[in-house]
Formats: structure tokens, sequence, C-alpha cells
């Protein structure tokens, strides 16, 4: 693995252009290197997950095509450069992993979409990058080859989904087959679009689900999704997608700094994605959040994970510096954190020749001043010191005491073994229990380097 490609990263403050060029061909030579001869599974080393071992080695493919088909939809080409001249083909790529994965007779098949189905959540990664493949891959494609990559993607329309965030990767399969000319549950797919905007509580911020809590999912689940949506079919539902988007960006922006973020929750795994919203939402709503402070977020983002020691072999590791079991989810598995690539996707699938990639990045809110935030709709309040270049997230409704966390010892370890079932402690009340959150003391670091535990 050419670690080269991160100095840059861990050199300079601001990298440029041709560094997250260079991050790609990165993030290309690990998923080349777990690759399976179709095409179709891509194996990463890591804590496995409780969704199985077919599901784990399906995001592996299923996590990083969105990132390829981003770099073909911002006008790049279909080839990512790699070491010694060589090139990797994206849409031959993608193409290839997605006729053996949905193929029943394929030894690499995916397997059917159950209710309650992992797959279904990857479903809706491999829509967006279908879609951003329409011209190289769809629409090369044979009728009997695009109804077999529909007829399996498809399938999330008739299975239950879990009462949250999953509605919208039923929303945004239905609507990627529709837009490409293809049969899809339009009705259905209202339906569940509908179900999501009840979970709304104002201000721009969801609930995940009607019991469901508030967290980052609304950055890099809800307004991911909507925003992608908006962009394949902008009829959809514009007012409330673009009002809503508007209303977080006026708040989520402070809550990103040079030293990561007051990081609370679930999926902690994912937080390269943090920035993911002020890139998507600058260019429509540029008096918010100007591309240079789009910019700036992106660039704090990944220089400061990449120089924790958040990215090894070519993959993102499982924990929120270094890995970390203590806090990693057991329905994540060694490619889950590649959701940590949105941000690059949103960022890619923007064109070289975009205000994002040329214009000075600007500074984050605290970097510039003190403030303080409420968020009338989640009780919460953000509290920026400037000098300091630390954000804190208050959380009045909750406990004042600190929690320790659970290790992963030998016990669960044991446990987990003869299991065959990931064992991690949940850590519920150290994710969502305190009620203070610090970007430059994170609840899961310890003071000793890593902090694993």
């Amino acid at each position: 693995m050419n670690e080269a490609l991160l100095e840059p990263f861990r050199q300079r403050d601001a990298p440029g252009r041709d560094d997250y060029r260079g991050l790609v061909t990165y993030f290309a030579e690990g998923w080349l290197r777990g690759r399976s001869a179709l095409g179709a599974r891509v194996a990463y080393r890591g804590y496995r997950s409780s969704r199985g071992r077919v599901c784990d080695l399906l995001e592996g493919f299923a996590r990083m095509v969105p990132l390829f088909g981003a770099w073909v939809e911002g006008g790049r080409g279909t080839a990512v450069p790699l070491p010694e001249g060589r090139t990797l083909d994206l849409a031959d790529a993608f193409r290839r992993g997605m006729l053996a994965g949905t193929d029943p007779a394929s030894p690499e098949y995916w397997g059917a979409i159950g209710n309650h189905d992992q797959r279904a959540v990857e479903a809706a990664d491999l829509a967006l990058a279908l879609w951003f493949f329409r011209d190289d891959v769809w629409g090369e494609l044979r009728d009997t080859e695009r109804s077999q990559l529909a007829s399996w993607l498809a399938q999330v329309e008739r299975v239950r989904m879990p009462d949250n965030n999953w509605h919208l990767f039923v929303v945004l399969v239905s609507v990627v087959l529709h837009r490409l000319g293809h049969a899809a549950d339009l009705a259905g797919a209202r339906g569940h679009y509908e179900r999501v905007k009840e979970f709304y509580l104002g201000d721009g911020w969801f609930k995940d689900g009607e019991r469901g809590r508030v967290d980052y999912y609304n950055a890099w689940g809800f307004h991911y999704a909507l925003h992608w949506l908006d962009q394949i079919d902008p009829e959809w539902d514009p007012a409330f997608i673009r009002g809503a988007a508007a209303e977080f960006l006026e708040v989520y922006r402070f809550l990103i700094g040079p030293a990561g973020f007051p990081v609370m929750g679930r999926s902690v795994c994912y937080r390269m994605a943090a920035p993911t919203p002020l890139i998507a939402g600058h260019g429509s709503h540029p008096g918010i959040v100007s591309a240079g402070e789009a910019r700036r977020a992106l660039d704090a983002t990944w220089t400061h994970f990449i120089r924790q020691g958040a990215l090894r072999r070519g993959n993102a590791t499982q924990g929120y510096h270094q890995a970390d079991p203590r806090i990693l989810d057991n329905y994540s598995g060694p490619a889950s954190c590649l959701w940590s690539l949105r941000s690059l996707v949103a960022a890619f699938a923007l064109p070289d020749s975009a205000p994002f990639w040329t214009a000075a990045p600007e500074p984050l809110p605290v970097e510039t001043a003190d403030y303080s935030i409420t968020v009338p709709a989640t009780g919460w309040a953000i509290i920026g010191r400037h000098l300091e270049r630390d954000i804190t997230l208050h959380i009045p409704q909750a406990e004042a005491h600190p929690a320790a966390l659970e290790s992963y010892g030998v016990r669960r370890r044991v446990a987990a073994l003869l299991a065959r079932e990931p064992r991690r402690p949940e850590n519920e009340h150290a994710k969502y229990g305190l009620s203070t959150y610090s970007s430059s003391r994170p609840f899961c670091i310890s003071k000793r380097k890593g902090g694993a535990g």
C-alpha cells in the first residue's frame, strides 16, 4: 500500500486537488487488494459484523463504488491512476461486480434481499453509483443485463424496512430505477418518503425513527440521501429538501472544527463523512456556506483524522481515530467505515472547475470567533471557543457525570469466538447519555494513545 499518498495530509493544512486525487488512488489500491475473482466482493481486514460474511464482503464493494461513480460524474473520465503507471477502469470494475453480484447463478451472488436486511442499505449505494455510471455502464448494458441489475435492486420495494432512516434507501433505489427508465414502485417510495418527513423535528434536524435518537446520522444519513434524491429528481420535493438543508446548514456548520467535531452517538467510524452537508449544500445555499468554507471543512476533517491514524491499508479504521472495538457497533464490519467516503463522494461529484475546487479555503466559524448556538428542535447548545479551537455540544436533558467505556475484554472476545458473532460492548450511555461532548476531548479517546481499552 502506497502510504506516501497520505503525506500531503500529514504535512499540509490545505491539501490540493491533486492530493485528493491521490487519496482516491489510495482507497482504490486497498479495494483492489481485497477484490474477489469476479469483482463483486471485496474483503478487508478488521472486526466482523453481525450481518454475516457475505454482507461484509458486499459492503466492501458497495461502499466504495459511489466514490468511483462520483469521479466519473465530475467529468474525470473512467480511469483512476495507480502506481507504476497502471490505471483502474472504474466503469469496467463496476459493471463486472454488479453483474456478478446480482446473478443468482454466480458464485459471488449477494443473495436475496429480505426483511430488515443489510443488503437493502447497500442497494442504495449501488443505485447511487449506477446513477453516476448511467452513461458509461447502464447505457452500455444489454436489456437482459439491465433487467438483472434492476430486479435485484427492486427487491427493496417488496420487503419491510426498520422504521427509521432506512426508508430513504427504498426511495433512492426506486427513484434511480425510474429515472433510468425502468419500472419502479414510485407510490411505495412516496409512502416511505412521507414517513421520513414525520421524523422531522424542525431546524433541519430529524430523529432516527419514531423512538429514535438525534445524532450525526442527520449529516451522513438523512441529508446525504435527500441531497442525492434532489439531484436525481429535482421535482421530487424541492421545497422541503432544500428548505430543511438550509435550516440544517445554519446550525450544523458550527459543529465542524480543525480538530474534528464533538462526536457522539452511534456509527462513530463514519467520522470523515461529517463535512458532507457543507460540501453538498454550498452550491444551493452559498449565502449560508461558501465554497471556501466547505473546502476548509473537508481539508480540516481529512487532515485531522489522517494525522490521528484513521486510515490504514487502504481503508478507514474501525474507530474515531484508530481502531477501537469499544465504540464499534456490532452491525459494523471491516468495510462499514467506508461510509466515511461520503464527503469525498460529494466533493468529487463536482467538476474540477467548480468553485469548491478552485476557491481559496476560508476559515471555519470556530477559527474566527467564539459563539453560542442553540437548537430549539433538539434542545442542544453548541459552544465554540476560538482560542482553544474547541467545540462543545451540550445536551441539557442528559446526565452530567462521565461514563467509562466498557472494554472489549477477554470474556467478550471468547464469547464472540464461541458464538461466531461479535459481542462488542454497546456503551450506549457514553455514546448518548452525557451532557457534554467536546471536539478536543472526544468521549471515546483516553489519555493514552489510541484509547482502545
